[in-house]
């Protein structure tokens, strides 16, 4: 008897694409969840009960932008991936639960930041920032080595891989500060919002400058 066997790089990525979606919009929502609308009495002023309640926001915000830059670099991914199979379905599945973690981990911050607990509640959440780091780096590495991304020029995957790599590297750093430090923690968080919310310009930024050297090395070896 003989078996018919597909190829095991089934095309298409629009599924995923889509589960992912509805994923990052759910836990973006639950972030909200943990804002409260202040009780004001006559006479009080309800512009410093919500300063008065400050810790909340912040953390929402910082809940926000990380789930937003990480949708974002999901998003830039996948217009390279074009193929997919099952292990890339269970590592694009452990980033989806790095991201359901996410308001949770937000939360911790919100409620004891300004705490004796505030240490532990951050660690936590960089813990959490690490993990998706980490998912993002795995999802990227084993698509790119398994020929699953083939959307762009070479030059364009290397510099997207050194670029993707290097997230695990900076998430790990910020999680081993958080034991130290919160304010430069909270600077680095800043920090690789900013190295990642145009991932793609950063992505042809570094191919244009691998091409520019490998065309001066041929230049150099010819004369």
């Amino acid at each position: 008897m003989h078996l018919n066997l597909k190829n095991s790089h089934s095309e298409g990525t629009s599924r995923i694409e889509a589960f992912s979606d509805a994923v990052f919009a759910i836990a973006s929502t639950l972030l909200v969840l943990d804002l409260r609308v202040p009780d004001v009495k006559d006479g009080e002023s309800l512009f410093r009960a919500l300063l008065s309640n400050w810790e909340p926001h912040l953390a929402f915000l910082i809940g926000f932008f990380t789930l937003l830059v990480c949708w974002i670099n999901h998003h830039s991914m996948f217009e390279f991936i074009n193929h997919k199979n099952d292990t890339l379905l269970l590592l694009n599945g452990f980033k989806l639960l790095v991201v359901s973690f996410t308001p949770f981990a937000t939360a911790l911050i919100s409620k004891y930041i300004g705490t004796p607990q505030q240490q532990v509640a951050v660690t936590i959440y960089a813990a959490n920032f690490f993990l998706m780091g980490l998912a993002m780096t795995s999802l990227w590495v084993y698509a790119y080595k398994r020929g699953l991304a083939d959307s762009a020029s070479p030059q364009v995957l290397q510099a997207a891989t050194k670029f993707w790599v290097f997230a695990s590297f900076i998430s790990g750093l910020i999680f081993i500060v958080s034991f130290f430090s919160i304010s430069i923690t909270l600077v680095l968080f800043g920090l690789m919002f900013l190295i990642y919310v145009f991932p793609k310009n950063r992505i042809y930024h570094l191919a244009r400058k691998r091409l520019q050297a490998t065309q001066h090395k041929i230049v150099v070896s010819e004369t």
